[in-house]
């Protein structure tokens, strides 16, 4: 589905530098449209109710709400209590990963041993960016994670393959709560998720109509 935002100006403007992430709050109604700049860049999306930051974002009700794994334009990510937080409403490629969550050090280490070592991770990401909302560690949900392309094979195996979307690919969503969003460029450079080359994003932040 293509957006509804031709014409109509941004309130807030971010770009993302290459393997980091950005926190902000968004309105009820609000529209937030993610922007791949330069192609094959995948970010971890994740949101909580502005005035209950104890209601977040859980991709696993989600799933369950919603009988499937492969999300896109008109689906809704929902919180432990099956609210909405989050409708997509406009999506340019349509892959997206819902199960694997953020990277961390930990997983860093496991998969890649002394070349994972010091690199920054999704988590880290979200624990910088969302410390000034006292936000803990271990509160951070499951992340969306957008134009990751996780080929899923027919006896439920996984493999890394490299984002299908271009110079200028976006992602909309609409805010169903007044939140605070979370959004990681993934730092993946050790895999062909990023093809091998994180490069930054755009984040644009639209007013309800």
């Amino acid at each position: 589905m293509e957006s509804t935002l031709v014409d109509r100006a941004p309130l807030k403007d971010f770009v993302i530098p290459a393997r980091h992430g950005l926190a902000f709050e968004v309105e009820q109604g609000s529209t937030i449209k993610f922007i791949d700049v330069e192609g094959q860049q995948c970010a971890d999306i994740i949101a909580f109710n502005r005035d209950n930051l104890k209601e977040r974002m859980s991709p696993f009700r989600s799933v369950s709400l919603a009988g499937k794994i492969y999300f896109t334009t008109g689906d809704q990510l929902v919180s432990d209590d099956l609210e909405p937080l989050l409708t997509i409403t406009s999506d340019a490629v349509c892959t997206h990963d819902i199960l694997c969550g953020s990277c961390s050090p930990g997983m860093n280490r496991t998969r890649n041993g002394g070349l994972g070592a010091g690199k920054r991770t999704c988590h880290v990401n979200f624990v910088e960016q969302l410390r000034r909302y006292n936000v803990a560690p271990e509160d951070i949900p499951y992340s969306l994670n957008i134009f990751m392309n996780y080929p899923i094979g027919p006896t439920g195996q996984m493999e890394y393959a490299t984002c299908k979307s271009q110079p200028g690919d976006a992602i909309e969503f609409r805010a169903e709560k007044d939140l605070v969003v979370g959004i990681s460029n993934c730092p993946q450079e050790l895999t062909p998720l990023n093809g091998f080359n994180p490069t930054s994003s755009r984040i644009q932040v639209f007013g309800a109509q």
